[in-house]
């Protein structure tokens, strides 16, 4: 009974990690929009990088095994 409570519970923190991560990639997509990015490595980050490709909607995405990064600061935030 324990293991079937904390197997669930485990669940559940991976299932909440994994959604916190997709919204943070729609963001970079987002954000890459208007800041020059290109697509890291998962594996080699310092070393192998690729392009951005775009989508018909106009977000950024990345091939597999590949991560959005930013290459530019944010814009200022205007006042």
């Amino acid at each position: 009974m324990q293991r079937a409570i904390l197997s669930t519970l485990i669940l559940g923190l991976v299932a909440g990690c994994a959604a916190e991560a997709e919204k943070e990639s729609a963001k970079m997509s987002f954000a890459c929009q208007v800041s020059k990015c290109d697509c890291a490595s998962n594996f080699m980050t310092l070393f192998d990088s690729q392009p951005v490709q775009w989508k018909s909607d106009g977000t950024a995405y990345c091939p597999e095994d590949y991560h959005l990064r930013r290459l530019t600061p944010a814009p200022p935030k205007p006042m």
